[in-house]
């Protein structure tokens, strides 16, 4: 099986037979990740299950009644005789299989008519995966990260040549005495003299040099203040090649001058930082907004509007996982990631089926921390991938959506959860001195601006790709993040940013730090009016008083973007 060898596992020929007759192979996917990854077992032969009983029996009780007996009668072949309990007895303990048929039942199909209807399930509103980064498993050189920066450098470059206002554009080495001319290069340092202009060190492939920006040329100066290392912007200069004197400083940024509109009415709702395990994990609040999916909660306005919801973005942190920062284990109710996102499965089978949900990891989520944070699903969570309306991205992603529209007219969604936010509001000081933690869309604007999501190479810990991950290379119609803990919807240059909430009330850490979070806010975005609202799922004693629209009433909308 493929499957087997891109993961290193040897799978013995009977039990690469068997799976091969099981009628669903993400079964049998899931069957081989809990053996290895549960177990530590990179060899799955007749040996393992002989010598471990007590695991094989653990293996069953994952099923349901007809796979149990599957997997029994299996065992039983291999000359394992197992004690197989009551399946009433145990049934409380929802596994992934029974969770999916529950779903089934509700909506009263079983796998045939899933499978027969499975266009009418899902007539057209998909979610195509445009870009994912998916590092392949390899030892990190000094070399990658010279090639990841160079990536970065030609890719910023090639928009910025484009920039009129780049005139008698030059390399540094061939910078000319005494001459009006324009450079493009990569901050390698800023200093504030005594006096307290700034000087930049620029370097390209060919050289470095510094720039001085005075204060005297106000607006300048200003942008100066917003530059930060790492990051690649235009300069027009005078000067020489011993130093050159900024009149201007020119950002790659970027611009939507047609804002798209969907034909059919659909509706994109956006949330973030669920933190299921955690003992502060609103759990009500959330069950309101999936009976609201639904259709089920709200007045008969809202409850329309709802099932015209067909598109659920979840931008990371959909666990609080565990051991991620000390002593986390008092704040949790849930203590095994496993069994926290065996719950979130419980709540997102609830959802009606026609929803196409798109989950990014966080870092809270059991991956790596390190950017591009794989998909979710490979050592921990696999449950969420027999999920039939979860796609799974890697974060960030960029996706499209959009119902009988031509590629080029669909609309183009950047999910990226924030954890280089945090540092680029210290390293700006518009953003540090007004408190843009409760204006995330604020730091999303110099994303686009820079044209990345972390520009610093400090700002975040990331893991060297054969391309910039974090670049921002497609414009996106939608940029979505998460991790401030706070709702807002902004524009950009014509790009539609939204921050999404969390469903975690205030945490100790939280307190601490001085965050400020606005939970269970859902920002909605309809893709035919190109209507923007923020629906409010709190409970009234916790509202903010800020303008969004109450679940159970009020009509407090935020107009059209």
């Amino acid at each position: 099986m493929i499957f087997c060898s891109q993961r290193g596992i040897l799978l013995d020929k009977t039990l690469m037979e068997f799976l091969s007759t099981l009628e669903n192979q993400a079964i049998a996917k899931t069957f081989i990740e809990t053996i290895q990854f549960k177990y530590n077992q990179k060899i799955i032969n007749r040996a393992f299950f002989i010598n471990n009983p007590n695991k094989s029996m653990e293996i069953i009780l994952n099923y349901n009644d007809s796979l149990q007996l599957v997997f029994y009668s299996f065992f039983k072949n291999l000359g394992l005789n197992l004690n197989l309990p009551n399946l009433k007895e145990e049934s409380k303990d929802l596994n992934a299989h029974r969770m999916l048929e529950m779903g089934k039942e509700a909506r009263g199909l079983d796998r045939k008519e899933e499978n027969s209807r499975g266009k009418e399930i899902f007539p057209e509103n998909k979610a195509t995966i445009l870009k994912i980064f998916e590092n392949p498993p390899k030892k990190i050189e000094v070399g990658d990260f010279v090639k990841n920066f160079r990536n970065r450098y030609n890719f910023l470059k090639g928009l910025l040549q484009q920039r009129p206002e780049l005139e008698n554009l030059t390399s540094i080495f061939r910078i000319e005495e005494k001459k009006q001319c324009s450079i493009i290069g990569m901050v390698y340092d800023k200093k504030v003299t005594k006096n307290e202009n700034v000087i930049l060190e620029v370097e390209d492939l060919t050289g470095k040099i510094s720039v001085l920006v005075t204060k005297n040329k106000a607006e300048v100066y200003e942008k100066s203040k917003e530059v930060i290392l790492d990051e690649v912007i235009g300069l027009k200069c005078s000067g020489s090649s011993e130093i050159l004197f900024a009149n201007d400083i020119i950002f790659p940024d970027c611009r939507i001058f047609d804002k798209k509109r969907a034909k059919k009415e659909e509706i994109a709702a956006f949330i973030s930082d669920t933190h299921i395990g955690s003992n502060k994990f609103l759990e009500n609040n959330f069950m309101k907004f999936v009976n609201w999916l639904n259709g089920e909660v709200g007045n008969e306005k809202q409850r329309q509007e709802a099932l015209k919801v067909k598109y659920l973005f979840i931008t990371g942190d959909t666990i609080d996982g565990v051991g991620v920062y000390p002593s986390q284990e008092k704040e949790l109710l849930i203590k095994d990631v496993n069994e926290q996102y065996k719950k979130l499965a419980e709540f997102l089978v609830k959802i009606r089926n026609d929803i196409k949900i798109v989950i990014c990891a966080g870092q809270h989520d059991a991956v790596r921390v390190a950017e591009p944070q794989p998909i979710i699903g490979e050592f921990y969570g696999t449950i969420l991938r027999l999920l039939n309306n979860v796609t799974l991205v890697t974060n960030p992603a960029l996706v499209e959506i959009g119902s009988g529209l031509e590629s080029s007219d669909k609309f183009k969604v950047l999910m990226y959860h924030g954890a280089s936010m945090h540092g680029i509001i210290n390293s700006i000081d518009v953003l540090r001195q007004t408190r843009a933690q409760d204006r995330p869309t604020e730091v999303v604007k110099y994303m686009l601006k820079k044209r990345h999501i972390a520009p610093s190479h400090s700002l975040t810990t990331y893991t060297p790709y054969d391309e910039d991950a974090l670049l921002i290379k497609d414009v996106p119609d939608i940029f979505a993040t998460g991790d401030l803990h706070r709702p807002e919807v902004s524009e950009y240059n014509g790009v539609l940013l939204i921050a999404s909430s969390c469903w975690q009330s205030i945490t100790p850490f939280e307190e601490k730090v001085g965050n400020n979070p606005d939970p269970c806010k859902v920002p909605i975005f309809n893709l035919k009016t190109r209507e923007v609202k923020i629906l409010d799922f709190s409970d009234a004693e916790s509202r903010s008083g800020d303008a969004k629209e109450n679940i159970n009433g009020g009509e407090n909308e935020l107009g059209n973007r």
